[in-house]
């Protein structure tokens, strides 16, 4: 199954998270996060983004049949990378099927997407914590890096869950 994700889509998840979380945060905490909020920063983000994406395939690869990250050409180096270019980009999985010919339940397709972004969003702001120095950062990338993990393991919870469920007869005397 082919899974499209959209930089701006994944970009305005992290400014609402970015901007939620600085409402609940100490000083130090909210001077971290104030950058991403920053649209000339938007280029930054963008490369933060195709990284992050980079790693969550790593971290799904069996389940991975092929990646696209906005046509870059696997053996060629990607070159300059822009700061930006205002343009959405595209990043593309295809997720191996399993015999029956789907990975997951068409039902859960959407959140197979969503969990995808989800997983690059806190990788995201995990990275921008990291990079970060004061008292908050560590809170920030600690907070932050507990959330990866969880949307991760949720996400590989789905992709190695049965394609459909089992039913069994009922039971009649």
């Amino acid at each position: 199954m082919l899974y499209s994700l959209s930089t701006d889509v994944i970009i305005d998840t992290i400014h609402a998270l970015a901007a939620m979380q600085m409402l609940s945060s100490s000083v130090d905490e909210r001077k971290i996060l104030a950058p991403l909020l920053d649209n000339d920063r938007r280029g930054t983000l963008v490369l933060l983004v195709k990284n992050a994406f980079a790693e969550t395939m790593l971290d799904i690869l069996p389940y991975v049949e092929n990646a696209d990250l906005d046509g870059e050409i696997p053996s060629e180096s990607p070159g300059h990378q822009p700061p930006d270019d205002g343009a959405d980009h595209l990043l593309q999985i295809e997720l191996r099927v399993d015999k029956t010919g789907v990975v997951v339940r068409p039902s859960v397709h959407g959140l197979v997407r969503r969990g995808l972004e989800s997983v690059i969003v806190m990788r995201v702001l995990e990275s921008v914590a990291l990079a970060a120095s004061g008292n908050g950062a560590s809170a920030l990338s600690a907070c932050f890096g507990a959330k990866t993990r969880e949307a991760i393991s949720s996400l590989l919870s789905v992709l190695s869950a049965p394609g459909a469920p089992l039913m069994r007869k009922p039971f009649v005397l």
